[in-house]
Formats: structure tokens, C-alpha cells, sequence
């Protein structure tokens, strides 16, 4: 049993911070939002008022938060985690912040091992424990919680501090290029009058083959479920942006897929699940 503290019980975070309740781990909770941690103190987590209370004697403290501002006044604001979070403790950030925000909070907290462990998956995947966890940072101290992570889901260890920031960002470019790919061919297929169904058939035939079955359900209206916004998929998009700039890239696919999500969010679409871009295109 280990003492951890977990911050950020949006949609993700919630069934992620059961997960941990159920094998057994000693939780303390805090929400910006109150009212979403009820069903984890019936299971035996404690109520935090603040991430500075939370983070209290903790030996892990997790945070799963929107974006980097996020990060920034959880850790750094009044009542923070930096006001008492212990040395040689670990922090484990799960959000998708990219690597600048792990590197500046890996300098401003030296006696604190830092990992960046952004994940794969949406929220059944968080429900089942099956979420695909990138974790960058040193290999020891992935192997001093890698336990407290496989209640969550799948470890990968992808490279140093940073590296697991990064590729999410990676995968959510490239997933969200080609969810503006496919709603620019089938606008393409559409203007011609084949049937949608068909085409899609095609195209699971193809490359895309994986992508189409994943969001077919989606794409043709059969499912309604939100699982990641289009608000937080252009976020995403911005931040790999972002770290294309600081390194010198041009990063024009992802640049494009981002104009695309603009679109939709100006027609009003932001709060829809992100495969809301195909829909926009489209019409």
C-alpha cells in the first residue's frame, strides 16, 4: 500500500484514481471542481480542500489536469503541492501538458523525482485499468511505482524526462491530421454521391484499415458518446505546435489539422467529441 495523492478527477482522472482505490492504496483526493470525488470516498479515498493538503506525507502524488496553466497553479500557485510535498518523494504528471511544462516543473522542484506519464485511451480504457501509459524520466524511479501505474494500464518507458510528454503529443497530432484527413476525402466522396458506408469499406482496406474501425461508429453517427473534446484536441494540436516551433520545425500537417478544428469550434462544436471536425468538413 502506498500513500498517494491524486489531483484532477475530471473524466479521466476519476476512474483513474479508482483504479488505485480498489488495489488497495491509501488516496487522498483534491478537484478544483467539488462534488466529482463522492463515489471514491465511499470506496475509501480521503477528501483533500487543497493540492498543498493533499500532497501532505504523500510518497507519490499524481496529477491528471487540463493543460499546462493547470499544472502550473496546481504545483506552483497558493496552497500548491510545492508548499508540501516531501523530498525524495515522487511526482507522476499524467496530464497532456508537453515536455516544456515537465521540464520547468522537474527545475522548480530539484528534491523531487519527476515523471511525465501521459496516456492512451479515453475513459472506458480508464474504467477497465487498460489505458497505454508513456512514462518518460529515469528508469529507477519508474521501477519504484511502476506497481502503483499497472492498476491504471499498460507501462512504456519511452525515453528521459520529457519523452513521454512528447510522444503523446506525437500520437495526438497524427491522430487528429488524419481525423481531418478523412472528413476532407469523404467531403471529396460525398460531393460525387457515393454512398458513405461504402467508401468507408474502402478505406478500411486500405491504410487507414485500423483508423476507420476505431471511429467508424463515430464518424457515421451510430455513436454519440464524448469521449475527448475537440476543445482538448486542438489544445493538444497547439502544443505540439508549440514544441515544433522551439525546435525549428514546420510542422505543416498538424498546423493544417488545427485550422480544420478552428473551423468547427467557431461553428460552435468545441464541448462535441473531437471526431466533430469529420462532421464539420463534411457539411
Amino acid at each position: 500500500m502506498r500513500r498517494v495523492a491524486f489531483l484532477g478527477l475530471g473524466a479521466m482522472g476519476a476512474p483513474m484514481a479508482r483504479r488505485l482505490v480498489d488495489a488497495g492504496h491509501d488516496l487522498r483526493v483534491w478537484n478544483r471542481t467539488p462534488g466529482r470525488d463522492g463515489g471514491l470516498i465511499a470506496a475509501g479515498a480521503h477528501c483533500a480542500r487543497t493540492p498543498a493538503e493533499a500532497a501532505r506525507d504523500a510518497e507519490i502524488v499524481i496529477t491528471m489536469l487540463a493543460d499546462p496553466p493547470a499544472l502550473e497553479q496546481v504545483l506552483f500557485g497558493p496552497d500548491g503541492v510545492s508548499e508540501t510535498i516531501a523530498p525524495g518523494s515522487i511526482l507522476i504528471d499524467m496530464s497532456t501538458v508537453g515536455p516544456t511544462a515537465i521540464h520547468v516543473a522537474a527545475d522548480r522542484l530539484p528534491e523531487v523525482a519527476v515523471l511525465d506519464a501521459p496516456v492512451l485511451g479515453s475513459v472506458p480504457h480508464a474504467e477497465a485499468g487498460t489505458l497505454a501509459i508513456l512514462v518518460g524520466g529515469e528508469r529507477e524511479v519508474l521501477d519504484r511505482c511502476a506497481e502503483l501505474l499497472d492498476a491504471m494500464g499498460t507501462v512504456r518507458h519511452v525515453g528521459p524526462s520529457g519523452a513521454g510528454a512528447t510522444v503523446k503529443l506525437a500520437n495526438n497530432a497524427a491522430g487528429m491530421s488524419t481525423m481531418a484527413c478523412l472528413g476532407e476525402v469523404l467531403a471529396l466522396t460525398d460531393r460525387t454521391g457515393l454512398d458513405p458506408e461504402v467508401v468507408l469499406d474502402a478505406l478500411a482496406m486500405g491504410p487507414l484499415g485500423s483508423f476507420v474501425d476505431r471511429w467508424r461508429g463515430k464518424v457515421t453517427g451510430q455513436e454519440s458518446r464524448v469521449d475527448f473534446t475537440l476543445a482538448l484536441a486542438r489544445k493538444d494540436l497547439a502544443l505540439a505546435l508549440h514544441e515544433g516551433e522551439r525546435l525549428g520545425l514546420r510542422l505543416t500537417v498538424p498546423q493544417a489539422a488545427a485550422a480544420r478544428c478552428d473551423e468547427a469550434i467557431a461553428a460552435g462544436r468545441a464541448s462535441e467529441d473531437n471526431t466533430a471536425v469529420v462532421a464539420e468538413i463534411r457539411s
